[in-house]
């Protein structure tokens, strides 16, 4: 065996939108789905790449997961149990087997999970894939406790997060919208993080948007957000959420533990491009997207 392989993540700073993790129909494994329908089964696909002049043929496992959208660190305990833990949903645990395929130097090969994915009805079927290539001497056990989307590439495994969703706008809530989603705390200690939503470019995306509805055409209709905000709760009273700030800051989360938030706010023509993220001390360690379309759109 040679190696390691390689994931690629997203863009920097926006690390939990790889490039690399995408999911198909099971009749059409050629199309990308960016938006999947709960209850649906899709295959997930994960491009690995060899960085290196000597071939790759035994050695290495694939592990991907899905989870429900979060920020943060995953322990790979709550993964693998494949239930509620902490507030942390695992639709399945680990899936892939083997990586069999031989992998030439200097070349990439788009792999399968070893089965499909239905999501679930948790966030109207949104939901986050992570996807990690390790080395042999892992199999049984893998070689992290906690999953870290921004971990650095080294010579026994690489990580890597697909975290967008896509969401209309409402015209009965008045063009405004809402998205449930976790924030994770691995560490054993409580730590107050600074959790932050922003409207970015549409061009932060537009490799993703031939799987969407409107296609490349959504970058051509932007729209601005308006009450953009954050609540600590999955259920907020309408008002609150409408009053709620884009940025929490030094909000206290447990060691261990996850809890859940909602991101609000209104949309009323074109479409608009959503990053939340988690900071700690000054570095964002969780992130995940969002895009929402007006009805227009």
């Amino acid at each position: 065996m040679s190696g390691p392989l390689f994931i690629q993540q997203g863009s920097s700073p926006d690390w939990w939108l790889s490039p690399a993790i995408w999911v198909t129909t099971v009749s059409d494994t050629t199309t990308k789905v960016t938006n999947p329908i709960a209850g649906e089964k899709y295959t997930v696909w994960v491009q690995v790449q060899n960085k290196y002049p000597d071939p790759v043929d035994s050695g290495w496992n694939l592990f991907v997961c899905w989870t429900i959208p979060t920020a943060g660190d995953l322990k790979v305990s709550s993964i693998t149990s494949g239930q509620i833990l902490n507030g942390f949903l695992s639709s399945a645990g680990p899936q892939g087997s083997a990586i069999g395929v031989p992998i030439p130097g200097g070349s990439t090969v788009n792999l399968q999970a070893a089965t499909t994915w239905t999501p679930s009805y948790e966030n109207h079927g949104h939901e986050c894939l992570i996807a990690m290539a390790y080395a042999e001497q892992a199999i049984g056990g893998l070689p992290v406790t906690v999953l870290q989307g921004n971990a650095p590439w080294t010579d026994v495994y690489t990580i890597a997060q697909h975290n967008l969703a896509v969401l209309p706008a409402v015209h009965k809530m008045g063009k405004r919208f809402q998205y449930p989603f976790l924030v994770c705390n691995a560490a054993h200690q409580e730590h107050g993080y600074v959790i932050t939503a922003r409207q970015a470019p549409l061009s932060e995306i537009a490799e993703f948007l031939p799987g969407i509805r409107g296609g490349r055409r959504v970058i051509d209709h932007p729209g601005k957000v308006e009450h953009l905000g954050i609540v600590p709760s999955r259920h907020p009273d309408p008002t609150t959420l409408q009053a709620a700030r884009a940025t929490l800051s030094s909000h206290r989360i447990p060691g261990d533990s996850c809890q859940e938030f909602t991101l609000g706010g209104s949309l009323s023509e074109g479409n608009a491009l959503i990053h939340v993220t988690q900071s700690l001390d000054g570095r964002v360690v969780g992130g995940l997207s969002v895009l929402v379309m007006s009805e227009e759109a």
